[in-house]
């Protein structure tokens, strides 16, 4: 279970990528090892949530992996970091995920690709070299390429219908409905037991490590929230609970209707 969450959180994000036309086109816990410091001092930026009565890292695996899925189902807004890998290359993202909206941005073969969700209003913004690459890709001529660079470089482009890809990429920057798919079934009782790792500073954070198979989750003690998952070289790294702003609507000088470009 533990480690199927893994595939499924690399999986919804790649999917979204795809159905959006964003994409398409980390390493094992072997090679994660942190530094270690000195746990008597509270790393930066480590959440200021009482600890249970009992330490995390002596609880059992299983009460370990159902305190992590009920902690990550109660997140209201984090930030999401890190980098997928499949047969088209590395895709690197950095999302805010936050309730009622998230924002993310997305880099496949040098090409960045920026979503921003407030409700169901979706604004999608491509670098230049996405766009130059689209363009390539539809063979325009460097005339039409150029004109294309100049209408949508640094624009938004505010999509004016919710469909199957759209709603990927919303479900992806909202922290509910992303861990919601993460941890579609709760299958904590019957998994099979990952490996249970001493506790160690893993991004300035103490952690609790479960491992099986080349991959991990890393686990803050004092609150069952995840702080960073791998596997393969499929990496994801969480911070900022709770802390992470909702995103805003770009100015308006910055927004182009996508209705016009049948968006």
């Amino acid at each position: 279970m533990s480690f199927p969450w893994i595939r499924t959180a690399a999986s919804a994000a790649m999917i979204a990528l795809v159905l959006s036309g964003c994409g398409g086109s980390a390493e094992t816990a072997g090679d994660n090892k942190p530094p270690v410091t000195n746990p008597a001092t509270a790393p930066a930026g480590t959440p200021v949530t009482p600890p249970p009565a009992a330490g995390l890292e002596s609880l059992p695996v299983r009460t370990i992996m159902q305190k992590t899925r009920e902690a990550s189902l109660a997140a209201t807004s984090l930030r999401m970091r890190g980098t997928i890998t499949d047969t088209s290359g590395p895709m690197t993202f950095d999302i805010t995920l936050a309730t009622g909206g998230g924002s993310g941005t997305f880099t496949v073969a040098g090409a960045s690709y920026s979503v921003r969700a407030i409700g169901r209003t979706v604004y999608l913004q491509l670098s230049e070299s996405a766009i130059r690459a689209q363009a390539k890709a539809d063979k325009r001529s460097p005339a039409e390429t150029a004109e294309i660079v100049k209408q949508l470089k640094n624009k938004w482009i505010k999509l004016s219908k919710v469909d199957k890809g759209t709603q990927e990429m919303v479900d992806l920057v909202t922290p509910g409905k992303f861990f919601a798919t993460v941890f579609s079934e709760d299958d904590t009782a019957t998994a099979a037991l990952p490996r249970k790792v001493s506790a160690r500073m893993v991004d300035g954070v103490r952690c609790v490590g479960l491992t099986e198979d080349g991959a991990a989750l890393w686990i803050d003690t004092a609150t069952a929230r995840l702080v960073r998952m791998t596997e393969g070289k499929n990496r994801f790294s969480f911070s900022d609970y709770g802390k992470a702003p909702a995103p805003k609507a770009p100015a308006k000088s910055q927004v182009l209707d996508g209705k016009a470009m049948g968006l």
